[in-house]
């Protein structure tokens, strides 16, 4: 099998197990059902995973390093939020969430949107997204907390589903606005959104 066929191969049920993991769930998903719906031989799964969680991690793993590389493109993972002084902070907490936005209303599908939401009950996905990681550690610098509160963690949920929201509310969003898809003037809708909650939310903690 050529590099070029196996990596078609391997994106097929990567995408089928994703679209099953994000309906079904992981418990309710099952290889043979993937290996069905990719239209392969199950003996692939086994071949290039091992088995249902070695492809459910793959997937996850996947998310991370795309994510990574595309955070990368304008943030520095390696600067030390706290080092910072509170106007960076807070520079630093717009570029975060900017990306964040991009991210989410880029190149991701709906399954794989579906997936990281429904995935979090099963596993911890949103723990382990770069994103998600350095916003807590910058949150957690500009509130000027020694250790990741509830404060922290409701105030970047509640950022997360202002960002989300639309997408996950497509019948509400896109069929009111008669749209298949998000285009540029909504995400920065969007953006003009979030960026109101953070002034307010900056207001409330003294800071501007």
């Amino acid at each position: 099998m050529s590099k070029l066929i196996e990596n078609t191969t391997k994106n097929k049920i990567i995408k089928t197990a994703t679209k099953l993991f994000a309906q079904k769930g992981y418990d309710g998903t099952g290889v043979r059902e993937i290996a069905r719906y990719a239209g392969v031989n199950v003996a692939l799964i086994s071949y290039y995973w091992g088995g249902k969680k070695e492809l459910f991690e793959g997937i996850i793993n996947d998310i991370i390093e795309t994510q990574t590389k595309y955070a990368k493109s304008a943030l520095d993972f390696a600067i030390n939020p706290e080092d910072l002084s509170k106007q960076d902070q807070i520079e630093l907490m717009y570029r975060t969430i900017d990306k964040a936005i991009d991210y989410f209303y880029g190149d991701m599908s709906n399954e794989l949107l579906t997936f990281l939401m429904h995935g979090q009950k099963e596993k911890e996905i949103f723990g382990n997204l770069p994103l998600f990681k350095y916003g807590i550690r910058v949150f957690r610098a500009l509130f000027d907390k020694k250790e990741v509160d509830k404060e922290v963690i409701l105030t970047l949920a509640s950022i997360i589903t202002l960002i989300n929201s639309p997408r996950l509310m497509p019948n509400f969003s896109l069929m009111l606005m008669n749209q298949r898809k998000f285009h540029n003037e909504d995400i920065k809708i969007i953006k003009k959104n979030v960026n109101i909650y953070m002034k307010a939310l900056l207001r409330e903690h003294g800071l501007k």
